[in-house]
């Protein structure tokens, strides 16, 4: 899971693969294009958010994402429908009782030139393993790995404790052992990795304190970019970045501000989208039941949370804040996905003060004194503090409509605003009441699902909410060999928190890209109606040319 700073992609069918074998030319896609002709270019995309760090072990940012998926392979990689397709792993075949998997290696390289061999495969997986503190964005893809061999160096052999569903979706991306290994233990959650080396389609050049510097690998054993060069540059704000797009200073955004879209729409020299990406816009309680709470413990009230989302018109916040851009939220997952639960006309909250005001006074909750805040039986106020990003102007402007919409029927919110790092600081230690912030998944739905399991307490699960019925329906489904039944038990997962209402879900919210088509072609929405970039394959990085 990844905060939504990084939203990616439509989430993807589950393909059961027992035997398959592709050729190599399929790492990257199979969209034509890149054939590794020079000329291609020096392509410039802005982001809103730099790298936290240059070691895929330690990092948490989406932007770090998409770079190391540009500089190192993982074994399987995803085509333009978000099929697997091979990557390091050339074929593959699942046992018969469905604990083993054997990955056929492709002839590759590391950007140093060394062979990569099965021992990278090992090496990277069992450091992450074997670790609580390490790949914090990829071991969760690595649950239910019992143990790992190498019969040869181009053979790995995967056996598992049970069934994995997910094992396909798992796009690790593989480190060199040769150069990591010479790391001790005790340092490799401090290691820069200043020069980053991989086997992937570009090479790590250069960073400085705005900008990343990568160039083509003519090397590369799958299929070759047409870029010559890829240059990663930060803004501090969205205005900025769209400014610079327009006078051409950059050639492509990761992302534009829904009220910036509109005047971009009337250049004719960029194609603007918005594109559906798993992943959601949230209103957070602290419901945790620990000493080292701060929270308000009336949240722990179901009633609340109930009432509180009825008197919420999310469908407003879209319209105002988000340009239309998207769907009203209910459930973990996006309602385009086969995994997504849509509550019963009777599970529905929707926007309905009086409700709220009825689910309210049902629960025994009155205004005693006449200012328009009610209070519990033994005369708390419902009066709660809500946190939001100072920089996400449209969450800002949510929170704004929260707090009005909890005042109509009675609920008094303090609203303030930080940096992420700050709030991040106030979730891990449970010291806040409400919050607005969200969550990027990827394909698997156990990524943005596993956020709320109990053991991710303290960390993804900032709520503190336990639920065992959750927790035993999330380990299930990882072993759902069957997609069937796999998808009944995620959307019952679904139901079960929908029910119990540790977030609100406000918005799906779509990202906003745009390009210069006037320099640029090879570009495509991936999968159809998703985006340009961060949409989980690198296919447009492989594929876009200059004109």
């Amino acid at each position: 899971m990844k905060r939504i700073k990084k939203p990616i992609l439509v989430l993807l069918c589950l393909v059961m693969v027992f035997s398959l074998s592709f050729g190599l030319s399929s790492c990257g896609g199979d969209s034509g294009g890149g054939s590794g002709a020079t000329g291609g270019g020096h392509m410039v995309i802005g982001t809103e958010k730099f790298v936290d760090t240059l070691n895929p072990l330690m990092s948490e940012w989406w932007i770090c994402w998409e770079l190391f998926n540009l500089i190192y392979d993982p074994l399987v990689r995803f085509d333009e429908n978000l099929n697997p397709i091979p990557c390091l792993a050339e074929s593959w075949e699942l046992s018969d009782d469905q604990l083993a998997w054997t990955f056929h290696l492709a002839d590759a390289t590391w950007q140093d030139g060394e062979p990569f061999t099965s021992n990278d495969v090992k090496w990277t997986y069992e450091v992450m393993l074997n670790s609580d503190e390490l790949g914090f964005m990829y071991v969760d893809y690595l649950d239910l790995i019992d143990e790992i061999i190498c019969p040869d160096d181009k053979t790995v052999v995967i056996y598992t404790e049970e069934p994995k569903a997910n094992m396909l979706y798992n796009t690790t991306p593989i480190l060199p052992e040769h150069l990591w290994s010479q790391i001790s233990e005790d340092e490799l959650a401090t290691y820069t990795n200043d020069s980053p080396v991989g086997t992937g389609p570009f090479k790590f050049e250069k960073s400085t304190d705005t900008q990343i510097f990568l160039s083509r690998n003519d090397d590369y054993f799958g299929q070759k970019a047409n870029l010559d060069n890829l240059t990663f540059m930060v803004y501090k704000n969205a205005d900025s970045m769209a400014q610079a797009l327009k006078t051409g200073e950059i050639d492509a955004t990761t992302l534009i501000a829904p009220d910036q879209k509109k005047a971009l729409l009337g250049d004719e020299n960029l194609n603007v989208i918005a594109g559906e990406v798993p992943g959601f816009r949230s209103l957070g309680f602290n419901i945790y039941d620990g000493k080292e709470s701060t929270g308000n413990p009336l949240l722990k009230d179901k009633a609340i949370r109930h009432a509180i989302e009825y008197a919420i018109d999310k469908q407003k916040g879209l319209e105002m804040f988000h340009d239309n851009d998207g769907a009203v939220g209910t459930t973990l997952l996006n309602p385009s996905d086969k995994f997504h639960y849509e509550p019963t006309a009777d599970e529905l909250r929707s926007f309905d003060p009086d409700k709220a005001r009825e689910i309210l006074a049902q629960a025994g909750y009155k205004d005693t004194n006449g200012d328009g805040v009610l209070e519990s039986k033994d005369g708390a106020k419902l009066s709660f503090n809500l946190y939001c990003l100072a920089d996400k102007t449209n969450e800002v402007k949510f929170g704004q409509m929260i707090k009005s919409n909890c005042a109509d029927v009675g609920i008094e919110i303090d609203l303030s605003t930080m940096d992420d790092g700050a709030l991040g600081d106030k979730l891990a230690e449970f010291d806040y009441d409400m919050f607005c912030w969200g969550w990027g998944g990827d394909i698997d739905p156990t990524d943005l699902m596993g956020v709320l399991t109990s053991d991710n307490v303290g960390g993804s699960n900032e709520p503190g909410w336990v639920n065992k019925e959750y927790d035993k329906l999330i380990r299930q489904q990882m072993t759902a060999m069957d997609e069937a039944e796999r998808i009944r038990l995620v959307q019952e997962a679904q139901k079960v928190m929908y029910e119990d209402a540790p977030y609100i879900i406000l918005v799906y919210d779509n990202r906003i890209q745009a390009y210069r088509s006037d320099r640029w072609e090879g570009m495509e929405q991936i999968p159809a109606g998703g985006l340009y970039t961060f949409n989980n394959t690198i296919i447009n990085y492989l594929n876009v040319k200059a004109k």
